[in-house]
């Protein structure tokens, strides 16, 4: 098992919700399949991308994850532009939906 800092994109309810468009995230910071702590941030993501143009918003989300040390993001969708941004980070993406402590929680264990 491995330390991970998992990005998840979430709605105010704690749902996932597409990477791009998220008005909050959580960072759970892991270890060895377990969840040691979560942040939940208000980053309004959703607002962002109806105001700066595609490359600057991916260029601003990136600087968070890089931030962040993230070493893997769950997220309910994200478009293929976005999709390539994480991949070129090195980050792994997960594609789920649900409640986010859940999914982080699988994607701890699986590591």
């Amino acid at each position: 098992m491995t330390d991970m800092i998992i990005v998840a994109a979430i709605d105010y309810d704690g749902l996932l919700t597409g990477i791009g468009r998220a008005p909050k995230v959580a960072i759970a910071k892991t270890s060895n399949g377990t969840i040691t702590s979560v942040e939940e941030k208000e980053v309004k993501w959703d607002e962002a991308h109806e105001k700066e143009q595609e490359g600057l918003h991916h260029s601003n989300l990136a600087k968070f994850f890089i931030a962040n040390k993230t070493t893997d993001i769950v997220a309910a969708g994200a478009g293929p532009d976005m999709q390539h941004m994480i991949e070129r980070l090195g980050i792994k993406l997960h594609i789920a939906s649900g409640y986010y402590r859940d999914a982080i929680a699988s994607i701890a264990k699986e590591k």
